[in-house]
């Protein structure tokens, strides 16, 4: 009898075993949960979507298309889609709709929240507003993509393409003429291509001011010839930030008649005159309010050097 319960006892443990009793269960794997923190940037034909890592996926997917309820049946699939990485081949203008789904040996989770950008040429940088009487320049580097720009302007903070005033097809460096000096203006640039405006650029203001008045003649003028050569000097003159001379070899010497040397100073010798020949000159003080009145005139005439008499010689 001892023997019988032995070899039930042996077959009943035989057939445990062969039932996977005893041993260790397997847990089906189970798909993680939908991706959240989704956003998506527009880009010049391209979006770019991100998001936050989901606990357990191993890939994801992303499914877009232009209009709104995107879903795995109906969207175009990215396969192992990456955050922050780019769709590109887009069309600018045209809106698209995303979501992401994560992916585990479980399967694919739902879908997380439906994400919407427009494509579009990127915004101007490098913006900057110079004042000058009257006006503003307004410059920015070149964008990629873009065929033409518009800038926009007003005098309060905060421009934007529906309240400011628009200068169409516009190129960076060229003045907006006809503001009122004192007055402060905000201006923003967009880039514009075949299918789209860009976002407004930063935002940059300008004063325009008007200039000062020239300043007045330069007084103090002296001249001492040299061989082909003449040296004027000057008293500097209140508010100037330059000087002209004018020169030629008749008397009445102007701006308008004379040999203009630019941005010289006090001290400077005028070279290549001709030995004999009478030179009359006149300065002009500069600013940024234009040319003061004219110095009064002087003359000199260069003259070469006496030939030396050789040491030793008895005359």
């Amino acid at each position: 009898m001892k023997n019988v319960f032995l070899l039930l006892s042996f077959i009943a443990t035989l057939f445990i075993s062969g039932c996977g009793g005893g041993g260790s269960s397997t847990t089906a794997a189970t798909a993680p949960s939908a991706p959240t923190g989704v956003t998506v940037a527009a880009g010049n034909t391209q979006i770019t979507p991100g998001w936050t890592a989901a606990t357990g996926a191993t890939s994801y997917n992303v499914y877009y298309r232009t209009t709104a309820g995107v879903t795995i049946a109906n969207g175009t699939k990215v396969a192992n889609a990456t955050s922050g990485a780019p769709i590109t081949g887009l069309v600018n203008g045209t809106a698209y709709y995303v979501v992401v789904t994560a992916v585990n040996a479980g399967g694919e989770s739902a879908l997380s929240g439906e994400v919407s950008a427009t494509p579009a040429v990127a915004a101007p940088t490098g913006v900057t507003a110079t004042a000058g009487n009257g006006q503003a320049t307004v410059s920015w580097s070149a964008v990629s993509g873009a065929t033409s720009y518009n800038v926009y302007y007003g005098t309060t903070a905060g421009v934007t393409i529906a309240n400011g005033t628009k200068i169409t097809g516009t190129t960076s460096g060229t003045p907006i003429t006809g503001l009122t000096n004192g007055t402060t203006y905000y201006v923003v640039v967009t880039a514009v291509n075949a299918t789209s405006e860009s976002a407004v650029s930063i935002e940059v203001s300008a004063t325009p001011v008007a200039p000062p008045p020239p300043p007045a003649a330069p007084v103090g003028i002296t001249i001492a010839s040299g061989n082909a050569q003449a040296t004027l000097t000057w008293q500097a003159a209140t508010g100037a930030t330059s000087y002209n001379v004018y020169y030629k070899t008749t008397p009445g010497v102007t701006a308008a008649n004379g040999t203009k040397i630019t941005n010289t100073s006090s001290g400077t010798p005028i070279t290549g005159l001709t030995n004999g020949t009478a030179y009359y000159f006149v300065v002009v003080a500069v600013n940024a309010g234009g040319d003061g009145a004219a110095s009064s005139e002087v003359g000199a005439t260069p003259t070469a050097p006496s030939a030396g008499i050789a040491s030793g010689l008895t005359i």
